[in-house]
């Protein structure tokens, strides 16, 4: 199971990489430079769902889109699987016991 855990984490990591590389190669898409908040007030030429067909770019970027959330919701599910049953920790008994610490030196200026 730590084999496909590393698998889907680097694939995930590679998405991540790839859909911000696709993002930031994007040509704005409205001259007044109204963006997401445009697209909901209908203040751009182009619109959420608008009439305008997507670029290759624009269909890539929704594909990594999708693909990257199912790899977090897979990825959890498998680090869960792996944890135990709810409410017990993982990291139970590994901290070792530890001494006080030394009382420290009284400060004899006050």
């Amino acid at each position: 199971m730590s084999a496909l855990v590393i698998i889907l984490t680097l694939v995930f990591v590679l998405s991540c990489l790839a859909i911000t590389f696709l993002v930031l190669i994007q040509p704005p898409h409205s001259d007044g430079g109204s963006g997401l908040a445009g697209a909901f007030m209908g203040a751009g030429g182009d619109s959420f769902f608008g009439t305008k067909a997507m670029t290759m770019a624009g269909k890539a970027t929704v594909v990594l889109s999708v693909l990257i959330v199912a790899l977090a919701i897979t990825i959890n599910k498998i680090g869960v699987r792996k944890s135990g049953p709810a409410g017990h920790s993982v990291l139970t008994g590994t901290v070792p016991d530890s001494t006080p610490a030394e009382k420290p030196a009284e400060n004899p200026g006050k």
